[in-house]
């Protein structure tokens, strides 16, 4: 009776892993009906070619007739063209993209071969990587609606891919100079199993992640404010900074003063930009240099210095409140001051042609309703 005996290793068990996972998740990539199916057929092939590279290392026994590996950076980079470019439409030409693939069953055992997949991966890995750049380019920011089309993490996985694939250099290097070529195909096993490793995890988050095209709920912030609304909500902004003088806090930013007004940071940034026609800094710094003036004008703060007043409006630099104001008034802050004690005219901020009421009692800050 003759008897066989099996030798498995730790790295059998782990490429057994990653080829029964790879297999499944592009399985279920290829048929699962679902809006990015065809960006996501891209993609298990993408998988299913890493599984037989991965079949054919781990079991040096078996020949695979073919060997698709100048086919992995062309369907990665057709997976992110149809997922950026949804209406794109897979034509004759884009087959060209695939010819290396027939040239490579020709040279099965050619060193050149590997070099030629690294370089192929790192061309198309690039390429990819200008298509989401320029996907970026092409939305318009309105009041950060980009999150609904959130691919960072689709960047950030191809770069890890991108990093593991930058490996074989060393490798490579390693084996040439030092082994002569004759290095034990065993050596390479950890970086195998890493960039496998790395595209099963790309196919298990696109597969497990929530769809770019799966309508969302509008938050209230995102939804589109009408010019007469916009118009309404900056008279009601002006009036709250007014009202609680929150400008007077020289750490104030967006993101605190949405806090203190009780509304999401990018529905202010779009009053400010959209309905008052200036950014956050313009915004504060006019209202901290009106503040500046009225105490210049009134005898009661003149045994304030100019610095003084300036950070007691907010300011926190000599140097910022020195160009803000000539910015503002088109003089220095001495020479304002001067022109106040020789003629004491009111003069007007470049802004605004009407002067800034000083307010005696403060009220509650107003918070805004939809009823306004």
């Amino acid at each position: 009776m003759n008897t066989h005996t099996f030798h498995i290793n730790p790295y059998d068990l782990a490429f057994l892993g990653v080829i029964f996972t790879g297999l499944n998740f592009a399985l279920l990539l290829g048929f699962t009906k679902r809006i990015n199916h065809s960006a996501n057929r891209f993609l298990a092939l993408a998988m299913v070619v890493m599984v037989l590279w991965m079949v054919r290392i781990s079991v040096i026994d078996i020949r695979l007739p073919l060997q698709f590996s100048l086919a992995l950076g062309p369907l990665i980079f057709f997976y992110v063209l149809k997922l950026t470019r949804p209406e794109y439409k897979f034509s004759r030409k884009d087959l060209l993209h695939f010819i290396p693939v027939l040239l490579e069953q020709t040279i099965l055992q050619n060193p050149v071969l590997p070099f030629l997949a690294f370089i192929s991966v790192i061309t198309y890995l690039y390429c990819s990587h200008k298509l989401i750049e320029r996907y970026y380019r092409r939305l318009k920011f309105n009041g950060g609606d980009r999150y609904r089309y959130e691919l960072r993490w689709l960047h950030k996985l191809l770069a890890g891919f991108g990093l593991l694939w930058l490996l074989w250099i060393p490798y490579t290097a390693v084996g040439y100079f030092y082994y002569h070529r004759h290095l034990n195909v065993q050596v390479y096993y950890t970086f195998y199993l890493g960039v496998a490793a790395m595209m099963v995890w790309i196919g298990a988050a696109v597969y497990l992640r929530p769809e770019v095209g799966v309508p969302v709920v509008t938050p209230a912030f995102l939804r589109p404010i009408l010019p007469a609304e916009l118009k309404q909500k900056g008279i009601w902004l002006r009036k709250a900074m007014e009202a609680s003088l929150f400008y007077l806090d020289a750490e104030l930013s967006l993101s605190l003063l949405a806090e203190k007004l009780e509304m999401h940071p990018h529905e202010l940034s779009r009053i400010i930009n959209m309905g008052l026609r200036k950014n956050f800094n313009d915004f504060i710094n006019e209202h901290r240099i009106r503040e500046v003036t009225r105490k210049m004008k009134d005898p009661a703060y003149d045994r304030l210095t100019l610095l003084g007043i300036a950070f007691d409006a907010g300011f926190n630099s000599k140097s910022t409140f020195n160009r803000v104001f000539r910015e503002m008034t088109g003089k220095s802050p001495a020479e304002y001051k001067n022109h106040l004690k020789k003629e004491r005219p009111s003069y007007n901020l470049r802004p605004y042609s009407h002067s800034a009421a000083v307010i005696s009692c403060h009220e509650t800050t107003p918070t805004w309703s939809s009823e306004n």
